[in-house]
């Protein structure tokens, strides 16, 4: 099928990062990044490649990730259309789903199922679809995506981090454990998984051995916002916002040269929790709504968006409470008019 004409090239984030851009159909995706050390092959990519966008889904291109990707070696049907082309029915599905309008997962969904009856064993489907039944919490189904993108792409490491959360939700620890480590072992560059597990260490109550996860990921990427929240995390569990508060006002999430680092969004979502803690509600309603505009982050798999949203307007009301109360002092002690 079409999948065999394609190879993903996998995502390696090292200490020296090199975060390009790619422009596709004027949009700007994450270039392929090559591990520390990794030869680059051309011969690895014949006919097609897959390249990672930002927002955690996989687009298909053509060779050496340019232009569009190749035609399937046979077609099916979709309402009234004929589909000759796995990958850009593909794209075309993802870019539904980057529009930002939650409606449309249903449809992205059913879109996604009809490709993979065509073709079970591209990857990108497969990937793509549990993504989607994770934002719709529908655990199981989206686990069994992911176990079959594992087969087909067994070096991919984030299909492994998913995996793991997912078994963090469905409760089965040793599981999600051991597909922690085994991301930590596909990518080393890496810090997620890292984090994830001194996230998992730190809800057990097990504070040093998260400790040690998160002394990991420091050696790899010092100045990674992710290091950055898995430390300030630390300090919330031990009740220490204060702590954890300058920890996340001093942590930066762009380059010297402005441009954006890759980082876990749920950062916005503890930097509220914390700036809530300290009385600081007008940042915490800052944070709460930019954790509310990556509405297909895999956080909202676990948190409901609406739940962030009742958070955000209770914030918002603490906030112009304290303005309040902050100019009726101020008009106190203000002295009288001569």
């Amino acid at each position: 099928m079409f999948f065999r004409s394609f190879t993903l090239a996998l995502l390696f984030f090292f200490p020296t990062l090199n975060w390009g851009q790619k422009l596709i159909g004027n949009k700007e995706y994450p270039e392929i990044l090559w591990g520390k050390d990794q030869e680059f092959d051309t011969s690895d990519f014949p006919n097609g490649s897959f390249i990672y966008h930002k927002d955690d889904f996989i687009l298909a291109r053509g060779k050496l990730f340019q232009g569009e990707p190749p035609k399937s070696n046979g077609s099916f049907t979709y309402g009234q259309e004929t589909i000759t082309n796995s990958g850009k029915w593909n794209n075309d599905t993802i870019e539904l789903i980057l529009s930002g309008k939650p409606n449309k997962r249903t449809e992205v969904i059913k879109r996604l199922e009809a490709g993979i009856r065509f073709d079970p064993q591209f990857f990108p489907f497969r990937y793509n679809l549990g993504r989607l039944y994770s934002l719709e919490m529908n655990y199981e189904k989206a686990l069994v995506e992911f176990e079959y993108a594992k087969a087909e792409m067994p070096e991919y490491f984030k299909t492994y981090l998913h995996i793991a959360i997912l078994s963090e939700i469905t409760r089965q620890v040793y599981y999600a454990i051991m597909n922690y480590k085994l991301a930590v072992e596909k990518n080393p560059y890496d810090t997620e998984a890292l984090i994830r597990l001194a996230d998992h260490y730190l809800a057990t109550g097990l504070k040093n051995r998260a400790l040690l996860y998160l002394n990991k990921a420091l050696k790899i990427e010092e100045e990674s916002p992710n290091v950055k929240l898995g430390f300030a995390r630390l300090e919330m569990e031990k009740g220490n916002f204060h702590i954890a508060y300058k920890i996340f006002n001093r942590t930066t999430l762009t380059t010297a040269e402005g441009k954006p680092k890759p980082y876990d969004k749920k950062f916005h979502y503890y930097f509220a929790e914390t700036a809530s803690k300290v009385t600081d509600y007008e940042t915490a309603e800052e944070q709460y709504t930019k954790m509310l505009s990556f509405t297909n982050d895999p956080f909202f798999a676990t948190v409901s968006s609406k739940v962030i949203a009742r958070r955000r307007d209770i914030a918002k009301k603490f906030a112009e409470a304290k303005r309040t109360q902050l100019d009726d002092s101020e008009e106190e002690t203000a002295p009288p008019n001569e």
